[in-house]
C-alpha cells in the first residue's frame, strides 16, 4: 500500500509564556490558523520567534503553519530550532520525522521516529510513518515489528494492516500479506485498494478462489467511483486482471488525482518565454530528462542502457556483433539527463547509466516540489516519464508541470490517465489509433516497437550449456515455459496449459519460483485440471547469465494474458526460445505481439484462446515448426530489428524531434502515427 498522509499534529493552543514576548504575534498566528491562512500564520508565528527565540512552543507553532502550507524544508528548520531548545519536546521530534518523510529522508526519518517512540511517546499514526519510512529503506521485518506494536495499542486502525501487507509481500509472505488485507476488508468493506492489492496478493501464490468474484466487485468499484473523484486504486495491480480497459482507463484517472491533492504548478510559460525556450533549445542540443525510480538493476534499466549509451555517443563498448556509429557523421541531437530517485544498489547496469548520461541527478532527499523546481531550472525540453503507477513513483513531481513536453514511456504499460501527461509512447500495434479512446495522453507511436532492446543481453551459447538435470527439469519431454511473474497468471492461461500438457504426455510446465508459497496451490489446480502436480517444475532464482543458458533449455515460451510477457518475451527470443503470446485490446496485452512483429514471428500472436492452444500443440507435434522458429531466432539474431539498438535510438530521437517541433510551433498535443 503506499505510505500514508502526514497524520494531524496536535499543537498546544497556548503558548508556554502567555503576556510574555511574541505572545501577541502568536495570538495572530492561532486566529489565521483557525482561516486556514497558513502562510499568513506562518508569517506571524516568525514575529513570535524573533521576539522570544527561546520559546519552543512559539518554533512548534511556526513548524505546523508550515506543515499546512506544504512547505517541508520550512517545517524542519522550524522543528529543529524547536529541539535546539528541547531535545526531548515530542511535538517538535513528530514534526520532524514527517518533514524528512515528506522530503524523502527515509533514514533521518526513522531516527526522528526511534527517538519519539523512545521519549515514551507511543502514537500509532505516527508510528505508522515510522513503518513506512522503514518500508521505504526496504527494511520490512523491521517495518512489521514497529507495526504489529502499533497494532497492539489501536487494532481497528486499517492503515496499520494495510501497512504491514506491504512489507510481508517484500518479505515473500503473500499468505501473511493475504490476512492482512483481509482484516483491511473486514474493517472497512468498500476498500478499492485493499480489494485490489487483496487479489494481487493472492494471484502470486496463484490462489484463484473467488477470482471471478474479485473482478467483479472490482469492476464494480471503480465503475461506481465519481468522475474527478482522486481515489487510489492500485492501477497497476488491476492491469492483469481481465477487467475493461475503459476501466482500467478510469482507475489510473482516479489514482492521478491523488497525486495532485494540494500540488501547485509551475508557471507556465508565457508566448514570450516559449518563443525564449524555443530558442534556446535551437542555440543547443534538445535536452531530454528521464524520471525514474527505478534506475538500478531492473529491466526498464536493461532496456534502456544501450540506447542512452547510443544518444549520448557514450556507449562502453562494441555489443555482440555491432559497431558504434562514429558521432562525427551523425551528430547528437539530445543532451540526456537521469533523475533518479531510487536506490543505489551499486550495480553494473546502475554504473552504465551513470556514464552514459549528459547528468545523473539523484532525487533521493529533495521534495517533490524541489525536484520538480531542479527540472525546470536544468532547461529540460521533454522529461519523460519512466514510472507511471508502478512503485516508487514519484507522480507528484510530474503534476507540477517542470517541463513543456512531458511523455509517458515503457515502464508503465497502460495510460497513466493523467492530465499533466502530454503524449504516451507506443506502436502501431500496442496502441493503435483505432484505440485512442483508451488514453488520456495523445499517442505517439515509434514505427515497430515501442521496445527498446539491444543486443547487451549473455549469449546463451557462449559458454557451456545447462543441462537438464541442473536445471531440474525431467531428462525428456516438451518444455512448456511461463516465466513470467506467477501475478499475470490467471485460471484461463493455466486452463490452456493444462488442456496442451494432457494433448502431450511427458510434457512439463515450467514456472518461476516468485516465492516458496505457490508451490500447493498449483498442484492443486492442475490437478483439477487433470495434470498430474509433479509435471509442474518450478524454477528457482539464478544470476542473469544464468537464466540465459538455462532459458535456452525451454522448447516454447507461454505467455500470459491479459498482462503479457514484456521485457522476459526478449529474454526468451534472444535465448532462441519462440514465444506464443494471446492479444486483446490493452496496452498490457500487447506489448509481446509487437515483440514478435520486431523478430519476424508475428505469426506466433494470437487474438483467440483457441486458436493460441492449438498453436502451442502443433510446435510440440510436429518437432520440424519448432526447430525452424529456433533456428530463425538462433541464426538471426544479431540481425532482428528487434535488437537493433541503433535503428530503435534513431526512431526514438525522431519522434521525440516531432514532438518537440510540434511544441516549438505553438500547437497542442496531437496523435502522431508512425512516421
Amino acid at each position: 500500500m503506499n505510505a500514508p498522509p502526514l497524520a494531524a499534529v496536535a499543537v498546544p493552543q497556548r503558548a508556554a509564556a502567555p503576556g510574555g514576548p511574541g505572545h501577541r504575534h502568536w495570538e495572530q498566528g492561532v486566529a489565521q490558523m483557525r482561516e486556514r491562512d497558513w502562510v499568513g500564520a506562518a508569517r506571524a508565528f516568525r514575529r513570535a520567534v524573533r521576539a522570544a527565540p527561546g520559546d519552543a512552543l512559539y518554533w512548534i507553532n511556526l513548524a505546523n503553519a508550515w506543515r499546512h502550507a506544504g512547505d517541508h524544508a520550512r517545517v524542519l528548520a522550524a522543528a529543529e530550532k524547536a529541539l535546539a531548545i528541547d531535545p526531548v519536546q515530542p511535538l517538535a521530534l513528530r514534526l520532524q520525522g514527517e518533514a524528512l518523510a515528506g522530503l524523502h529522508r527515509y533514514g533521518e526519518a526513522v531516527a526522528a521516529f526511534e527517538k519519539l517512540e523512545a521519549s515514551g511517546v507511543r502514537e500509532p499514526d505516527a508510528m505508522l510513518q515510522h513503518g513506512a519510512m522503514l518500508q521505504a529503506l526496504r527494511r520490512p521485518a523491521e517495518a512489521i515489528d514497529v507495526l504489529m506494536q502499533a497494532a497492539a495499542i489501536e487494532p481497528t486502525m486499517m492503515q496499520l494492516h494495510a501497512m504491514m501487507a506491504t512489507a510481508f509481500r517484500d518479505m515473500a509472505m503473500q499468505n501473511e500479506a493475504i490476512e492482512c488485507l483481509k482484516t483491511v476488508l473486514a474493517l472497512d468493506p468498500g476498500n478499492l485498494q485493499a480489494l485490489a492489492h487483496l487479489s494481487y496478493e493472492k494471484r502470486h501464490v496463484c490462489d484463484w478462489r473467488d477470482f471471478d468474484a474479485e473482478v467483479a466487485e472490482l469492476s464494480r468499484l471503480v465503475a461506481t467511483t465519481p468522475q474527478g473523484m482522486a481515489r487510489v486504486c492500485s492501477a497497476f495491480s488491476l492491469l492483469s486482471l481481465p477487467l475493461d480497459p475503459a476501466l482500467q482507463l478510469a482507475a489510473a484517472r482516479a489514482e492521478a488525482l491523488t497525486a495532485a491533492v494540494g500540488v501547485r504548478e509551475l508557471p507556465p510559460l508565457s508566448p514570450a518565454g516559449r518563443t525564449a525556450c524555443a530558442g534556446a533549445a535551437a542555440a543547443r542540443r534538445r535536452r531530454i530528462g528521464m524520471l525514474s525510480y527505478d534506475f538500478h538493476e531492473h529491466p526498464v534499466s536493461q532496456l534502456i542502457v544501450e540506447m542512452i549509451e547510443r544518444m549520448t555517443g557514450r556507449a562502453a563498448g562494441a555489443a555482440h556483433g555491432d559497431s558504434e556509429r562514429g558521432r562525427e557523421q551523425d551528430p547528437r541531437r539530445f543532451e540526456v539527463v537521469l533523475y533518479s530517485t531510487g536506490r543505489d544498489d551499486g550495480s553494473a547496469v546502475r554504473q552504465r547509466l551513470i556514464a552514459a548520461a549528459d547528468a545523473f541527478v539523484d532525487l533521493r532527499g529533495a521534495s517533490d516540489a524541489q525536484a520538480a523546481e531542479r527540472i525546470r531550472a536544468d532547461g529540460i525540453d521533454i522529461l519523460v516519464d519512466l514510472q507511471g503507477h508502478t512503485r516508487g513513483h514519484r507522480n507528484a513531481i510530474l503534476a507540477r508541470r517542470p517541463a513543456p513536453l512531458q511523455v509517458a514511456w515503457l515502464g508503465y504499460p497502460g495510460s497513466t490517465g493523467a492530465p499533466w501527461v502530454d503524449y504516451l509512447v507506443g506502436d502501431p500495434l500496442v496502441t493503435p489509433l483505432a484505440l485512442a479512446h483508451l488514453y488520456s495522453e495523445k499517442i505517439a507511436q515509434l514505427p515497430l516497437t515501442l521496445q527498446p532492446n539491444g543486443r547487451w543481453r549473455p549469449l546463451p551459447d557462449a559458454t557451456a550449456p545447462m543441462s537438464r538435470a541442473e536445471a531440474g527439469l525431467p531428462g525428456e519431454g516438451f518444455v512448456l515455459c511461463a516465466f513470467n511473474h506467477t501475478y499475470k497468471i490467471g485460471p484461463e492461461a493455466f486452463d490452456a496449459w493444462c488442456g496442451v500438457m494432457r494433448e502431450v504426455p511427458g510434457s512439463v510446465l515450467w514456472l518461476k519460483e516468485t516465492n516458496g508459497q505457490l508451490h500447493d496451490n498449483v498442484r492443486r489446480e492442475a490437478e483439477a485440471r487433470g495434470v498430474a502436480g509433479e509435471r509442474i517444475v518450478f524454477a528457482k532464482a539464478v544470476s542473469y547469465g544464468e537464466h540465459f543458458r538455462r532459458l535456452a533449455l525451454a522448447d516454447v515460451f507461454v505467455d500470459t494474458w491479459p498482462y503479457n510477457a514484456h521485457t522476459t518475451a526478449a529474454d526468451a527470443l534472444w535465448a532462441g526460445v519462440p514465444v506464443v503470446t494471446l492479444y486483446g485490446n490493452g496496452y498490457a496485452s500487447r506489448v509481446a505481439a509487437s515483440v514478435l512483429n520486431a523478430a519476424g514471428l508475428a505469426e506466433l500472436a494470437f487474438e483467440k484462446v483457441e486458436d493460441y492452444q492449438l498453436a502451442i500443440l502443433a510446435l510440440a507435434r510436429e518437432p520440424a515448426l519448432l526447430a525452424g522458429y529456433r533456428e530463425h531466432l538462433r541464426s538471426q539474431r544479431m540481425v532482428l530489428p528487434l535488437f537493433d539498438s541503433a535503428r530503435f535510438t534513431g526512431e526514438f530521437e525522431a519522434l521525440m524531434s516531432r514532438l518537440w517541433r510540434r511544441w516549438e510551433q505553438g500547437l497542442p498535443p496531437e496523435h502522431q502515427a508512425a512516421a
